[in-house]
C-alpha cells in the first residue's frame, strides 16, 4: 500500500516513529507520548469535519520522518528519549504499535489529571470512530498479529466503539492488548480478553479507603472499583497475572504509612497478584531536585518493603522509572533491586 525508501544501514530511531500510531482526539500522532508530538514538532494528520482520519497522509508523513532518522537528523523532542535505539530497522509499512486516546470523556476526575471545570468540557467532546480503520487495516494485512495495542483516554470503556473493537480484535486473535481503566464501568469485553489471556488491565484506585478515594478521584465509586477489580481478578488466567492495580503516590495526599497500609489491606482482601507503583508526574516536574526526591524515595522504600514482606509482586511505572534512571545512585541507596 505504502512504499518506503529503504537503505540497509543502522540508524537511531524508535519503534513508535517507525511503526506506531497514536490515535488522539485531535489527530494522528507518530509518537507514544502526546507531549512529544505537537504539530510543530512532528507532522500530524488531523481529522476532517466528518471526524475521520487521512491515513495515506499520515503514512506519507511517517515516511519523511524515517528518511530524516536515516540521515541522522533527530527531532529535538526525541533527544535523550530512552526509546531511541540504533539498529537495523525493518523497512516495511506494517503497524506494530497502536495507542488509542480518541475519547476524552471519563467517569472519574483525578486531581492529578484535570479540574472539574475542564472535566465537564472534556466529557462533552465526541470520541472519533476508529472501528472501521481496524477492520480495513486488518483485512489489508497492515497490522502485525503481535501488534501492541494500548487503550487510554479518557476512559476506554466509555468509547462508543470499545466493546465492538475489543471483540473484533479478540475474534482476530490479537493477544497483546493493554487497557488503562478507572475500573468504574465493568466491561464484558475486558472480561473475555482476560479469560482468553489476551490483555493486561491496569486500574489505579490510588487509595485504600473510601474517603481518600473520593478526595483523589472526586467521585464516590470506591466500592464499585474494588468490586470490579475482584471480578476482573477472578476472570483472569490464574497462571499469568494480567490484572494490575496501581498506586500513584501524591505527596501530602496519600503518602502516609497509614495510607499505604490501608491500600495493602485492599490488595490482600481482593487477592491482587501484581501492583504498579508510580509518582505523581506533575509533582516530579516541579520537585526535580535531590532533596525532594530523597523524601519521596523514603515513601517508595516503605511501599516496596511492604510489598516484599507480603510476597506481592510489584513493578515501577513510568515516572518512578524516570526518577530511577535520573537518580540512580540516590535510588539505589533507598531501594535494592
Amino acid at each position: 500500500m505504502f512504499h518506503w525508501f529503504n537503505k540497509n544501514k543502522e540508524y537511531l530511531s524508535c519503534s513508535w516513529l517507525e511503526y506506531g500510531i497514536y490515535f488522539s482526539f485531535n489527530g494522528l500522532y507518530h509518537c507514544c507520548m502526546f507531549s512529544h508530538s505537537h504539530e510543530n514538532d512532528f507532522p500530524v494528520s488531523l481529522p476532517n469535519a466528518n471526524l475521520t482520519y487521512n491515513f495515506k497522509d499520515f503514512f506519507n508523513k511517517k515516511q519523511l520522518i524515517r528518511k530524516q532518522q536515516r540521515r541522522g537528523i533527530i527531532n529535538n523532542r526525541c533527544l535523550g528519549c530512552f526509546s531511541l535505539e540504533k539498529k537495523f530497522w525493518i523497512p516495511d509499512n506494517k503497524i506494530r504499535k497502536i495507542a488509542i486516546g480518541t475519547n476524552t470523556a471519563c467517569n472519574s476526575c483525578c486531581i492529578y489529571c484535570t479540574t472539574p471545570e475542564k472535566r465537564k468540557m472534556l466529557n462533552k467532546r465526541p470520541d472519533i470512530p476508529i472501528f472501521e480503520f481496524f477492520k480495513k487495516a486488518i483485512n489489508k494485512d497492515m497490522i502485525t498479529p503481535e501488534c501492541e495495542i494500548e487503550f487510554g483516554g479518557g476512559e476506554p470503556t466509555l468509547m462508543r466503539e470499545f466493546e465492538d473493537i475489543m471483540n473484533y480484535l479478540l475474534d482476530k486473535n490479537f493477544k497483546n492488548i493493554k487497557i488503562h481503566s478507572s475500573g468504574i464501568k465493568y466491561s464484558s469485553a475486558i472480561e473475555r480478553a482476560l479469560k482468553s489471556d489476551c490483555c493486561e488491565l491496569v486500574i489505579s484506585p490510588d487509595s485504600g479507603n473510601r474517603e481518600l478515594y473520593k478526595k483523589i478521584k472526586l467521585t464516590d465509586k470506591f466500592d464499585e472499583v474494588w468490586g470490579n477489580i475482584e471480578k476482573y481478578n477472578n476472570a483472569q488466567n490464574q497462571i499469568k497475572t494480567q490484572v494490575q492495580v496501581k498506586y500513584i503516590i501524591i505527596p501530602k495526599i496519600n503518602d502516609s504509612e497509614e495510607n499505604i497500609e490501608e491500600f495493602f489491606n485492599q490488595i490482600i482482601k481482593y487477592n491482587v497478584k501484581l501492583i504498579r507503583l508510580d509518582i505523581e508526574t506533575n509533582w516530579f516536574i516541579e520537585h526535580n531536585n535531590p532533596k525532594d526526591i530523597s523524601q519521596i524515595l523514603n515513601t517508595v522504600k516503605f511501599f516496596i518493603n511492604k510489598a516484599r514482606s507480603l510476597n506481592i509482586k510489584y513493578c515501577n511505572n513510568a515516572t518512578l522509572d524516570a526518577i530511577k534512571n535520573q537518580y540512580r545512585d540516590l535510588y539505589s541507596s533507598f531501594i535494592q533491586d
